[in-house]
């Protein structure tokens, strides 16, 4: 006889559950999207423009949703969204769409609807609270945020840019204090 005792088999049956458990919720947040329907991360502007072009979601009226941000080589596509999407923005660096935030409209779909299916579909978040809901498998980023916001994030892009910023403000405070000490 394998097991001795009636409860170990108790036991290991709940060990396997529960391992199981946690290797379907990593398994299920490694299958993150990156993006939305046929936007996606990663896109240049003009493969975004096609996408945008095609899916009657977005709202999407051609060039003079284009915008260039501050910074080098920062493109913004802003869209009047239909019936779930208000506004939508489509953020990219270096002609790569690095960042896709969603608008959701309040009066069409609810939080608590969008949050049980990331929940269903991708597992517990790794971060949950009042705010925001968080979602990362260290390639995408996925937030679901209050009061009702969609954002997918590329990871790596979006690390690179926070630290060439730490790098700016680091030199301009080193400038600062060369030219305070040189008073």
């Amino acid at each position: 006889m394998l097991f001795k005792r009636p409860y170990s088999c108790v036991l290991l049956l709940l060990f396997i559950l529960t391992v199981s458990s946690i290797f379907a919720t990593e398994e299920s947040s490694n299958n993150l999207p990156n993006g939305y329907s046929t936007v996606t991360l990663g896109m240049s502007v003009e493969e975004a423009k096609e996408a945008l072009k095609k899916s009657p979601a977005f709202g999407y009226n051609g060039n003079q949703d284009v915008s260039l941000l501050p910074g080098e080589n920062r493109t913004l596509i802003t869209t009047d969204g239909v019936l779930f999407f208000n506004e939508c923005w489509f953020q990219f660096d270096n002609d790569r769409l690095y960042i896709i935030t969603l608008n959701l409209n309040p009066e069409q779909i609810d939080y608590y609807s969008i949050f049980k299916t990331l929940c269903d579909k991708y597992g517990e978040p790794i971060s949950l609270s009042p705010e925001k809901s968080e979602w990362n498998n260290g390639t995408v980023q996925m937030v679901l945020e209050r009061p009702l916001a969609l954002k997918y994030t590329d990871v790596a892009v979006f690390n690179e840019l926070q630290e060439s910023s730490n790098v700016r403000e680091s030199a301009q405070e080193f400038n600062r204090q060369n030219f305070l000490d040189s008073l």
